[in-house]
């Protein structure tokens, strides 16, 4: 405990190493060895500092914490599983999922992946050729293969051991296995590098034979093993959508234009709008996908206004010669709206919409014979940080598939006294003052430390 300012210890200015200071306020002389030193008093600075972070924590703690819960459970297999995250999870959760936690029995935090589904998957995939023939015929190696009817080559993949030689090769063509044709006469050269099994591209003239004949001379060097014909193409496909939940809708015709009302149990979370419709004529419309957000606002004299404001997500078109899909806005919305321009056309006879989106599920190490809590809807929180992130790559397959149970909304602590409003005017103004002084306080102390 500090002694009283009084009493506080003289602090005195040895002259030999430390000149007083000039003084050159009217009526003062300089400072002599031995005067008396003010001591800057910091305990209310302090105090007010301290005050200043206890009143901050609380207005970050005020509103820190889960609003729903749900069960996974229990567990059949130890191992890493894979765990479907329901519509719900998805729209009551943020964006990014960072608020989602997934808690043991005993109540500790267990590491998690979180995976969505890409819009779109693009691979390259091997595509086999049939052979027909693959032979030795006197010092020659011959391979004959088939091609799909109407197929333009330009080269093909021959999948061959390795070896290092050079050797010569003629490829014909023929439409029906007994007239062949020259297509490419040239060098098949062999480095030897690369992988005990592998595959050799060979370029060729564009060309639409049905049957190709590949023929390698033996006469100089042994034969090499040939092992198969093909060819890879680049497949694109689309990522796995799921129903957005238990969605509903309705439409409203205005003059001009046809008004969709898109609603479920729950916000939804849509990614993407599929629609079908009865029109057999071509037809062209402009659409618009939008929401609209209602508030209490307070304006003078305390009178509570209702505002409303309309948020336009995108505009886009439904036309007969395209997909009938419509990208969704990627939020969670109560309400989504689907605007069509008809002009001066009849509307358009749509009979069904559905609302879908991005499959997210989470990847967790679990154990056999637990139920695990999954707590989600904290606007506040950020993403955990797992080390479990850093071997996204290199995990093993998961070894089952998990579904949520219905989600469980966390009742709320209620106290006897008021509850504690971080959205009152006069706590920011006391936490603005409390700053201030603060402030004040230690430029004070500073200037007469220097004094």
């Amino acid at each position: 405990m500090h002694p009283p300012n009084d009493a506080l210890p003289v602090i005195t200015r040895n002259a030999s190493t430390h000149p007083p200071r000039p003084d050159h306020r009217e009526g003062k002389s300089e400072g002599v060895e031995g005067e008396l030193q003010r001591v800057p008093r910091y305990r209310n600075s302090t105090s007010t500092v301290l005050l200043f972070c206890a009143l901050t924590a609380a207005l970050s703690a005020s509103a820190q914490h889960p609003h729903w819960r749900t069960t996974i459970g229990p567990v059949e297999r130890n191992g890493h599983h894979l765990i479907l995250l329901s519509p719900e999870v998805v729209a009551r959760s943020q964006a990014s999922l960072n608020d989602i936690r997934l808690l043991a029995p005993d109540s500790t935090l267990v590491p998690y992946l979180t995976r969505t589904e890409p819009e779109r998957v693009s691979e390259v995939r091997a595509v086999p050729f049939s052979i027909l023939r693959n032979e030795r015929v006197g010092k020659r190696t011959v391979v004959e293969f088939e091609v799909p009817a109407g197929t333009l080559m330009d080269g093909f993949e021959l999948g061959i051991r390795n070896a290092q030689v050079n050797k010569s090769a003629r490829i014909t063509g023929s439409d029906d296995r007994t007239h062949w044709f020259m297509v490419k006469d040239e060098g098949l050269a062999l480095s030897g590098d690369g992988a005990a099994r592998g595959l050799r591209w060979m370029d060729l003239p564009l060309s639409d034979h049905r049957y190709y004949r590949i023929e390698l001379n033996d006469s100089l060097t042994a034969p090499v093993q040939v092992l198969g014909v093909g060819h890879t193409v680049q497949a694109r496909s689309e990522g796995q959508y799921v129903s957005a939940g238990n969605v509903r809708w309705d439409r409203h015709e205005e003059k001009g234009r046809t008004l969709f009302r898109i609603y479920g149990d729950h916000p939804l979370v849509i990614d993407r709008l599929r629609y079908t419709t009865s029109d057999t004529m071509p037809f062209r419309r402009l659409a618009e996908l939008a929401t609209i957000h209602r508030s209490w606002q307070t304006e003078r004299r305390n009178r509570k206004v209702l505002r409303t404001e309309r948020e336009v997500f995108s505009t886009g078109t439904l036309a007969s010669y395209q997909r009938a899909v419509i990208e969704g806005p990627y939020v969670a919305v109560d309400t989504l709206y689907l605007e069509v321009q008809n002009g001066d056309d009849r509307p358009l006879a749509i009979t069904s919409l559905e609302a879908l989106q991005l499959q997210r599920s989470l990847i967790a190490p679990l154990s056999a014979g637990l139920t695990y809590t999954l707590t989600t809807g904290d606007p506040q929180a950020s993403a955990p940080q797992f080390d479990i992130a850093h071997f996204r790559d290199s995990l093993p397959t998961p070894i089952d598939t998990l579904k949520l149970a219905s989600l469980i909304a966390i009742p709320t602590v209620v106290s006897e006294e008021k509850p504690f409003d971080p959205s009152k005017a006069w706590i920011w103004v006391a936490i603005g003052v409390i700053g201030g002084l603060s402030a004040f306080g230690a430029v004070r102390a500073l200037r007469k430390k220097e004094a």
